[in-house]
Formats: structure tokens, C-alpha cells, sequence
């Protein structure tokens, strides 16, 4: 399909009050800033997109200041060969004020054919028919849609389609299946879209995380509220308590008045010797605690170093895995750079036809100057084409050497990084070494520590014992003569010693909600390590899906930018931390340093003009739509420097004319 305007008819259209302009093969619109230039070019992509020149939708075409008027552009134009007529109209209606003084205010385009009433829909039809496709319009006709807001990560993945579609067909799958490390994500891709692979992923990845974040703390709140409780201290005196309760009762049973006060005597020993007992055995009980909080401290930390190296270690093998891949890519670019190096330029292709000498009607030989005439044609020929052949041969080269010196800097980055983390291992394992000794020491200072006490040692309770044992022998002497009651007194000491009892046994009882606590961190431990694993599986399959990507783009790009005459495209590249992203970035080669740069970083405003034709013309060749391409700042370019598009071109020029000028290239 191809689209050339012959006349655009604009009125009331911002400052143009009523317009004809004609419009050769090339045309250039020249004049002086506020003249209407890019009035012409907002004029044609409202009529055919419904965009102004800076690509706003609905944008505000009415002038200034005048409401009753209705902004019409008409469009002369030949579709393959059939001459057209396309007219858009804006209407705008002011409804009646509401009760706050507000009008509503409905703004309507309406359309034509050759003088025909159409709607929008009909409209599109008829050009469609024809060969018109408005989703590709303004990539093949708009110079600024692939060079404006670039940034944007959503304007470049709507342009990396449309590169995509130059390039032979591949499924994410069948790239995937490619190799072995993307065994994983070509399983998926079998039953899901990329694009749902890596939501869910990243969602799961997500999830994993805040939970990691999380259950450190949710355990820290479950270890405060366990009860600060020696158990073991509780079940000594609570055994303490049963014995003396039981003493009491073996009293009351052998009660006689004559030795009661022998008995309570034996039994206030039996008091003393328990409590130095209990203070013994606490003392054991608090060092032994001391200690175990020292290990567990220490045990913490030997954790967290462990889990260091391991971080490192996974961070070394994932940069030797791109140090691996750089390598390889370097080595096929030392490759590319040497076959490159070796081509020649075809003289075979280049021989004079001798039989352009002789005329084609009579048979005679043409005059000598001609025959000269037509030799010095072909040889300025075939010296422009060693000419464009050696440029596209530097050109070539000089992008493989800058790919190759990333591949370097990247691999040197990767080295530097690896041996920075292996001396952090290095450091780290030391602390590791460190912290088992200090722990086997804690576990060598408890294992010396008694279960129980030898009370033997204490000379206070080596006295009491002593002094029982004589009180215990006198009270059986005396019981051989006879027996006395003390049932009394041992019926309120046993009352006392029953409470006691009470509030050790409610302590122990608190003390098995320790044990549920401990279930719970237990089981949280588990969803830790789970979720540990879950955001290992998460990373794994994003890695994956990267992987694919970034050789879906080497495999495409090199065949995208086949289609285009002075742009390179750039879809993917390397971030400072070596991770890998996709992009969307045009290049143009600045003739003065000799490599290609991104657009507004080249000195050549010309050369960048130039590459906006190129990119519409090669959308137009591949797409085989011709449609006019309006090129507005057309001043950095002279005419001998148009490229030679085979499309219409309008050119809109800054000059010092004070009247807008619309003439011929």
C-alpha cells in the first residue's frame, strides 16, 4: 500500500484560519517560528491518529479565543493509485447551565470520504480495505514514536513488539528448550505465558520475603512471652516441701508429749539442712544457667557467620557463571571481528558491460565520448559502492569491538568482585573457627558442673547433720520408753509447708506453657525454612526467564537490524551489578568518534535526522505501507543531504522567512 498527499486543506484548525497547501515527492515547509510548520504536521496525525505532532491524544486543535467555529482538515491523497478525498470535522455543543452556573461541554469528531458522511468505524474500513493498517501508522510515518520517552519501561517493551515482528518467528518455548539450563522454564512455558511465569513468580517471590522478614520477630515476641522459670529449681524445692510434709506426718503418727521437744528440735535441723541444701543446689542451678546464655549468644553468631559465607559462596558461583558467559561471548565476538576483518569487497560483481557500447536500436557502436561517458559513470558507481561497502565494514567492526571491550570490563568487574568475596570468606571462616572454639569451651564449663550439691562440704550443714543425727538417736532411745503426742504442732507446721506447696506447683504448671511456645517456634522455624526454599524456587525460575530473554534478544537483534540502513538497535545490556535488563534503544554511529551512541549523546544533529528517516522507511519497506513522513526541525539537514526514501517526505523547516514558504526539494 502506498499513501501519497497531494493537498491538505486545513481550517480553523489553532492558528490556521483557512489553508491549501500541495505537496510533491519531497517537499520542504520552511518559515519563521509561530508560522504554522508544525500546525501542518498536527493537522495530518489528528486527521489520520487522532494525535498532534507531539503525539497527545484528543488533543485541543480549536483557536484561541473563537468559539463558534468548527475545525475541519481535508486531505487530497492517492491510495495505490486511487485518488481520495478525507475529511475530519470537530463539532462542540455547550448544554445549559446547571444550577451551579456550569455548562457541559460534548466534543464530537465527525468524518468523510469523497463528500460521503462516515462514522469512525466506516471511516477506518474504507482505508483498510485499501491496505491501510492504523495500528502501524505512526511507526512508519512519525519520526519522534521510536526516539521520544524512551525511558519509560512501558513505551519501550510497545516498541520492542513491534522490532519483534522483523525477525523470524521463535516461541519462548522453543528458545527455551535451546538449552538445558532453562529445562525448568520450558516446562512451564509448555502450560503458561512467559509473562504468567514471571508474575507468579515474582508474586511468590514477594510472599516469600515478607515472610522471611517477618517470623524472626513473630519468634522474638514468642520468646518474651515464655515464663522466666527454672523448673528444675521449682521441682528441687517442690520435692523439698514433700519431704518435710512427709517427715511432719511420721511425726504425727509417732507423736508423744515427752520428746516433742526433742523432735521439734530434729526437725528445725531438717529445716536449716534443707534450706542450706536449696541454696547449694541454686547457686549450681544460676552458674549453670550463666553459662548456657553465653553459649546460646555465641551460637547465634556462628549462625549468622555461616550464613554469610554461604551468601558469598552463592554470589561466586552465580559471577563465575557470567564470567563463563562473557567469556564465550567474547570469544564468538574475536570470531565475528576476524571474519569480518577478512571480507573483501566483490569486484566480480563489478565488471562493465561491454555491450552497453552498442546501440540497442541501430546496432552501431555508440561515439567514443559516449562510451567514455557511460565508463566514467560505471566506475563512479562502483567507487561509491567500496565507498558505502568500507563504511558498513568500519561500522560493523567498530560495534563488535565496543561489544567485545563490555564483554572485558564486565569480566573484570566479575574478577574483582570474586576476589573480594573470597577474602571475606576467608575472614568469615576464621570467625567461624573462632566461635566453635568459644562454644566447645561453654560446653566443657557445664558438663564439670554437679547435678546436685555435696552438702557434706558446707561445715554449717555437716554441723546440723551432726547434731541431727544425735537428736535422732536420743528420740529413738526415748521412744523405747515410750511415746508422746505432737500432733498439734504438726498439724500447722504441715499447713504451712501444704501452702507453699500450692504456689510451687502453680509455678511448674505456668512453666508448661513454655513447652506449647516452643512447639510454636518450632513450627515457625519450619514455615522459615520453607519459605526460604520457596523464594530459592522463585529466584531460579526469574532467573530462567531472564535467561530466555536476553537470548531470545541475541538471536534477534543481529536479524532486526538487518532491516535498517544507519540505526543499530540495542534490546538488551548490563547493569553496573552485571544484572541483565531488557531495553529499547536506538543507536546511531558518530562518524567523529568512530562508534555508535544513543540518541542526543552524538555532536551530528544531521546524522540523527537522517537515522529518524531511516527508521520510518524501514517500517514502511517491511511492513510495505508508504505513507508521507513529516519531519519537523528539518533545518539540521540540506537538501543534497535528504536521504533518498522511497516514500513522500515533508520537511519542516526553520528559516528567517516571514511568510511559510511550501516548495519542492
Amino acid at each position: 500500500m502506498r499513501m501519497i498527499l497531494k493537498s491538505l486543506h486545513i481550517e480553523n484548525f489553532k492558528g490556521v484560519k483557512d489553508k491549501t497547501y500541495e505537496f510533491g515527492k519531497t517537499t520542504r515547509v520552511s518559515g519563521m517560528n509561530r508560522r504554522g510548520k508544525t500546525t501542518i504536521g498536527a493537522a495530518w496525525y489528528w486527521l489520520m491518529s487522532d494525535k498532534n505532532y507531539e503525539l497527545v491524544s484528543n488533543p485541543n486543535i480549536r483557536p484561541d479565543n473563537v468559539e463558534d467555529c468548527i475545525p475541519t482538515v481535508t486531505a487530497d491523497v492517492d491510495v495505490s493509485g486511487k485518488e481520495i478525498t478525507l475529511s475530519k470535522m470537530q463539532k462542540r455543543k455547550v448544554g445549559k447551565p446547571d444550577k451551579n452556573g456550569v455548562s457541559k461541554i460534548t466534543i464530537t469528531n465527525t468524518y468523510e470520504i469523497n463528500s460521503v458522511p462516515k462514522t469512525e468505524r466506516d471511516f477506518k474500513a474504507y482505508l483498510e480495505e485499501l491496505g491501510f493498517e492504523f495500528d502501524k501508522f505512526l511507526i512508519c510515518s512519525h519520526p519522534n514514536v521510536f526516539t521520544k520517552d524512551l525511558s519509560l519501561k512501558k513505551k519501550q517493551d510497545e516498541m520492542r513488539k513491534y522490532l519483534f515482528t522483523m525477525a523470524s518467528e521463535k516461541t519462548d518455548l522453543e528458545i527455551a528448550q535451546m538449552d538445558k539450563e532453562t529445562a525448568d522454564v520450558a516446562k512451564l512455558l509448555e502450560s503458561y505465558k512467559f509473562e504468567e511465569i514471571e508474575a507468579m513468580n515474582n508474586a511468590s517471590k514477594k510472599k516469600a520475603v515478607e515472610q522471611l522478614d517477618a517470623i524472626p520477630n513473630q519468634i522474638i515476641g514468642l520468646e518474651k512471652a515464655k515464663v522466666d522459670v527454672d523448673v528444675a529449681e521449682q521441682e528441687l524445692l517442690k520435692a523439698d516441701l514433700e519431704r518435710k510434709i512427709e517427715a511432719l506426718e511420721d511425726l504425727m503418727a509417732k507423736s508423744d508429749v515427752r520428746i516433742d521437744e526433742m523432735r521439734s528440735e530434729e526437725m528445725h535441723c531438717q529445716f536449716e539442712m534443707s534450706a542450706i541444701a536449696q541454696t547449694m543446689n541454686n547457686e549450681l542451678s544460676s552458674k549453670k544457667r550463666e553459662i548456657e546464655n553465653h553459649k546460646y549468644d555465641h551460637e547465634r553468631k556462628l549462625q549468622d557467620v555461616r550464613s554469610s559465607i554461604k551468601k558469598a559462596q552463592d554470589s561466586i558461583e552465580s559471577n563465575k557463571k557470567s564470567i563463563s558467559e562473557q567469556t564465550l561471548k567474547k570469544a564468538e565476538l574475536a570470531k565475528r571481528y576476524k571474519e569480518e576483518k577478512e571480507k573483501k569487497f566483490d569486484d566480480s560483481k563489478w565488471v562493465f558491460d561491454e555491450s552497453t557500447t552498442v546501440c540497442s536500436l541501430c546496432g552501431q557502436r555508440l561515439p567514443e565520448d559516449k562510451i567514455e561517458s557511460l565508463r566514467a559513470y560505471f566506475s563512479q558507481r562502483k567507487a561509491d559502492a567500496i565507498e558505502i561497502f568500507n563504511e558498513e565494514h568500519a561500522k560493523t567492526l567498530a560495534m563488535i569491538v565496543d561489544d567485545g571491550n563490555a564483554c572485558a570490563e564486565m569480566i573484570k568487574k566479575l574478577t574483582e568482585n570474586n576476589k573480594e568475596l573470597e577474602n571475606t570468606i576467608n575472614t568469615l571462616k576464621l570467625n567461624e573457627a573462632e566461635e566453635i572454639d568459644i562454644i566447645k569451651g561453654f560446653d566443657e564449663q557445664i558438663s564439670k558442673i554437679p547435678d546436685s550439691a555435696d552438702y557434706m562440704q558446707n561445715a554449717e550443714y555437716a554441723k546440723l547433720k551432726a547434731g541431727q543425727d544425735k537428736l535422732l538417736a536420743d528420740i529413738a532411745e526415748l521412744e523405747s520408753k515410750g511415746k508422746d503426742k505432737v500432733a498439734d504442732y504438726a498439724k500447722a507446721d504441715k499447713a504451712k509447708l501444704k501452702s507453699q506447696l500450692d504456689e510451687v506447683n502453680k509455678i511448674i504448671a505456668q512453666s508448661e506453657s513454655n513447652v506449647r511456645i516452643d512447639e510454636q517456634i518450632a513450627d515457625m522455624q519450619h514455615k522459615q525454612s520453607e519459605y526460604g526454599q520457596a523464594k530459592a524456587d522463585a529466584e531460579r525460575i526469574l532467573y530462567q526467564l531472564k535467561e530466555v530473554s536476553k537470548r531470545k534478544n541475541e538471536l534477534l537483534v543481529e536479524e532486526i537490524n538487518q532491516h535498517f540502513g544507519i540505526v543499530r538497535w540495542k534490546l538488551f545490556d548490563f547493569q553496573k551489578n552485571g544484572e541483565y535488563k531488557e531495553v529499547c534503544i536506538p543507536t546511531v554511529l558518530d562518524e567523529e568518534a568512530g562508534i555508535y551512541k544513543v540518541f542526543g549523546d552524538t555532536t551530528n544533529t544531521g546524522r540523527e535526522i537522517e537515522a529518524k528517516i531511516d527508521i520510518c522507511n524501514s517500517f514502511q519497506k517491511f511492513f510495505n505501507m508508504y505513507v508521507p513522513i513529516f519531519l519537523d526541525g528539518a533545518e539540521s539537514i540540506n537538501d543534497e543531504y535528504v536521504p533518498a526514501v522511497d516514500t513522500q517526505l515533508i520537511l519542516l523547516t526553520v528559516s528567517e522567512d516571514k511568510q511559510l514558504k511550501v516548495e519542492g526539494v
